[in-house]
This record gives structure tokens, C-alpha cells and sequence, in this order.
């Protein structure tokens, strides 16, 4: 649908020749545009769990870690931002620090890695809704019956004005958080298990009981946190970039860090000494089961159904953070052109926004052609994405440091945040890219080993954009220096 929109107006009445996009969201809007992305009530519901396998009694700590690391990234992120003033997110900061080369190798990189993401959540969609029609009726439509159906509104979304969008996922995102808080005090107003003491998910000698694995644990934590590092993408759509930029960053990590953090001791706390043994046994049913004991179990239908808006908006935040990327890129010219179309009535990317709805059917038509169901896109394809994100955020903290060395210390910026912060972030993060590395089977499934050939890939896309940017350089020079969004 959102491509017949494209089609039926003619370029000269859609497109201007502006440069920028227009808008007006503020840091609230902003804030809850980005962390859409995460799909919260998804992630406590389906993903927490999957933590508590690892993470234990004592997975609380490691969400109080991981907040206080994001928190360091943030500071490097923002601080860079203010230094960089364009929007570009991974592909102008890496670009701006680290030159073009490594600027334009990640810009392709964060497009392939969000790409990925978003025929995930839009194959899980589908997929989810169908299960759930086959709960209430005993029979359902095809998976892609519902998985086009998101595609389609989430690319009528795309194609207009994205204060559209930032108004479609505030509420969907107000409701998600009324369910999770929700939840979480009504477990701790009855008083959960009674078999734990209060302060037991915050003792370290939780973490060193048998069966806890902290590093295991903690990658799964920290691709709960995904989302806000797209904040500085919508730099030209907001009131005061300068203000607002960091106050959506800021607030997006310390109240997803305190949200997560809240819910998962309430889910804890709701089980007892057994929390971990439940999250092993059965981790799909654990969130739904203690919030039907704990809060209401007639509550429980809405939110299953909130659960599926939540991959929705997820979808719709994807899309969008997807869809500037490719804007970014068309305008510097790294891309074809006619990506960076602006629509005049909208003000929004929509040329690049139906390319993105374009490349998403043509992924999902071979699994509705063969009448499979897409485990590979949900599943594994998810793994890489938000593999190629921890790659970019480690990225990013390189090249604030070299940046400061460089430049920054001359002009007087503070060494803590434009050094010591990303420093104890890069630490943390390439950590994090080594566990990503010697244990990948933990985020795309599979036996260790077998599917490595899929990170290799992505790391091939970094490689590739890099050789991309010599090609420019040695043949299309003009090209070459609108890299990274360096045009005035």
C-alpha cells in the first residue's frame, strides 16, 4: 500500500530538492520514537526470561551494570553528537572520528543490520498473531495475511510525516509501560514467593552460585538497551537538536534501564528461589503465568494482544530509523540519488521509506511463495542484526577517543566525556564483540560453529562499504567529500 501511494504521484509533485528533513518532535516524542525499537513489554515478557536462564536470582545487578555502561556510552555518544552536529547517527560520528572509509563501511553496515532486524519483527508479527487467532478459534489466516498487513501500515506510517509515527508509538508505548510497571508493583504489593528476602536479586553472591553465567547473561541484557542509539538520526526532525537529542538519550537509558531493571526483579521476586529453574523450563509462558497469579488473570488476552502492538511499534521504529539511513546515504550520494527524495506535503524521506517496504517484501515473498514459516528471519537473521549493532556502538566509543585525541582536547572539551566515559565503554564493548564472536550461536541458535559464516558476512558488508568509499575517492572525488554528511 505504501507503495501504490509513491506510484500514483508524480516525482515533481512529491519531491523537493531540500536537504533536510522537518519536525518538531520533542524529547519525550523522540525518546519514545527510539525506544519503540526495544518492544519493552516483548522483551519482558519473551526475552527477560531468556536472561534469567543465565543471569539467575541475581540478574537484577546485571541490569543495574549494563544501565551504568550505557549510561558511559551515552555520554561519549552525546558528547560526540555536539561536536558533530548532522544527523548520520553510527555513519556521520564513526565518520566524523575515524574518517570517511570507516564512516561509509558503517553507515552500510547499520543498514544491513537494522534491514535484518526489520523482516524479523514483521515475520514475528505474522507469525505471532496467527498463533494467537489458532489459540482463540482453533484455525487461522497464514502468517503472512498479518505479517503484510503490519508491513502495510507500517509503510503508510513511514511514508508520511514521522510526527505521525511519534504520536502512533507514544501511546502504544505508554500502554506497554502501564502493563509493565503495572505488573511489577502489583507482584511487589502482594509480596511474591515470600520465600526471598527483599534485597536477595541485588546480592553478589547470587551471581556466583552454580549455573549462573554473568558474560552469557549480559549479551542478552544488553540487546534489551537497543533503540536509543538512533536518537541523533533525527536531528533535523526535532525542536532544539542541541536539548533535545540529549535529553531523549539520557532519559531513554535511565528509564529503560530502571523499567527492566523493576520488572525483573518483580519476576523474581513472583518465583522465588525457582526463578531461574522456571525460566529454563518454560520461559515462553513465565511472564504470563505470574501476571495472571499476581495482577488479573482475565487481564491476561489484553496483554497478549498488547504484546503483539509492541513487535508492531518495534516494526514501525525500525522502518523509520532504517528508512533515514538510506536518506543519509542517498544524499551523500554513497547510495542512488533518489533516495533522498523529501515529500513536499510530509516533509518525510519517502522515497527511501518505499525502497525500505520494497526490500521487505522481497524478503518475505520467497517464504510465502515456498508456504514456510520465516524461523530464519525471526530467529537468526535477529542474531546478526543486533550483532552488527554492538559492532557499531563498539565503533562509535573508538572513535570518540580518537576524536578527542585528535581534536577534542584542543578545544577544550571535558576529558571525562569525551574520553574516560567511552574509554570504560570501549572496554565493556569489545568484550561484549568478543563474546558476540566466540559465542554467536547464542543469538542466531544453531550449533557453535555452524552458523558463523552469517557474522563473516557482516563484517564483509563493514569491509565492503570501506572499499567503497577508495573506489569514491579515487574516481568520483565529489562524492568522496560529501561522505558522512560533511556538506555544509
Amino acid at each position: 500500500m505504501a507503495i501504490n501511494i509513491g506510484a500514483a504521484e508524480s516525482l515533481g509533485e512529491t519531491a523537493t530538492p531540500q536537504k533536510k528533513l522537518s519536525g518538531n518532535m520533542g524529547a519525550l516524542s523522540l525518546a519514545m520514537t527510539v525506544l519503540a525499537f526495544s518492544a519493552p513489554l516483548t522483551t519482558v515478557a519473551g526475552y527477560i526470561p531468556v536472561s534469567l536462564m543465565f543471569g539467575g536470582v541475581g540478574s537484577p545487578l546485571l541490569f543495574v551494570f549494563v544501565s551504568v555502561m550505557m549510561l558511559l556510552f551515552g555520554i561519549g555518544y552525546i558528547t560526540l553528537n555536539n561536536a558533530v552536529k548532522r544527523s548520520g547517527d553510527f555513519y556521520s560520528f564513526i565518520s566524523y572520528g575515524l574518517g570517511k572509509s570507516a564512516g561509509l563501511g558503517a553507515g552500510l553496515t547499520a543498514a544491513v543490520s537494522y534491514f535484518v532486524l526489520l523482516a524479523g519483527v514483521t515475520s514475528y508479527f505474522g507469525v505471532s498473531c496467527a498463533e494467537l487467532q489458532t489459540t482463540l478459534t482453533g484455525s487461522a489466516f497464514p502468517w503472512y495475511v498479518y505479517a503484510l498487513s503490519c508491513w502495510a501500515v507500517v509503510g503508510i506510517l513511514g511514508y508520511l510525516h514521522v510526527e505521525l509515527s511519534a504520536k502512533v508509538l507514544l501511546w502504544v508505548m505508554l500502554a506497554e509501560i502501564v502493563v509493565c510497571l503495572g505488573f511489577s508493583f502489583g507482584v511487589l504489593q502482594v509480596g511474591g514467593d515470600n520465600t526471598l528476602t527483599a534485597m536477595a536479586p541485588f546480592s553478589t553472591s547470587e551471581l556466583s552460585k552454580p549455573g549462573v553465567n554473568i558474560p552469557f547473561s549480559m549479551l542478552f541484557v544488553v540487546s534489551f538497551f537497543m533503540g536509543f542509539e538512533a536518537t541523533a538520526l533525527y536531528r533535523d526532525e526535532v525542536k532544539d537538536p542541541d536539548k533535545t537529542i540529549p535529553r531523549a538519550t539520557y532519559g531513554s537509558i535511565l528509564f529503560i534501564g530502571a523499567m527492566y531493571t523493576i520488572c525483573v526483579y518483580a519476576l523474581i521476586m513472583a518465583y522465588g528461589p525457582s526463578a531461574q529453574a522456571v525460566a529454563t523450563d518454560s520461559p515462553a509462558t513465565m511472564f504470563s503465568n505470574a501476571f495472571g497469579k499476581f495482577i488479573d488473570p482475565r487481564l491476561q488476552m489484553i496483554v497478549t494482544v498488547l504484546v503483539l502492538s509492541s513487535a508492531f511499534a518495534s516494526a514501525l521504529s525500525t522502518h523509520n530509523v532504517l528508512t533515514r539511513y538510506l536518506f543519509n546515504l542517498g544524499t551523500d550520494g554513497a547510495l542512488p540519488k533518489p533516495l533522498s527524495r523529501i515529500h513536499v506535503k510530509h516533509g518525510s524521506p519517502f522515497a527511501s521509506s518505499m525502497a525500505v517496504s520494497i526490500m521487505v517484501l522481497l524478503v518475505l515473498f520467497p517464504f510465502i511463495v515456498i508456504g514456510a514459516k520465516p524461523e530464519l528471519l525471526y530467529g537468526q537473521l535477529s542474531g546478526v542484526g543486533t550483532s552488527g549493532v554492538i559492532i557499531l556502538m563498539t565503533v562509535v566509543n573508538l572513535s570518540s577517543l580518537t576524536w578527542y585525541l585528535r581534536k577534542g582536547r584542543y578545544e577544550g572539551i571535558s576529558f571525562a566525556k569525551a574520553f574516560l566515559a567511552p574509554a570504560i565503554s570501549s572496554v565493556f564493548f569489545i568484550g561484549l564483540v568478543g563474546l558476540v564472536a566466540y559465542h554467536f550461536d547464542l543469538l542466531v541458535g544453531g550449533e557453535p560453529g555452524e552458523r558463523t559464516w552469517l557474522l563473516y558476512c557482516l563484517v564483509g558488508v563493514l569491509f565492503a562499504g570501506m572499499a567503497l568509499a577508495q573506489y569514491f575517492k579515487r574516481n568520483r572525488p565529489a562524492v568522496y567529500e560529501r561522505l558522512g554528511r560533511s556538506h555544509p
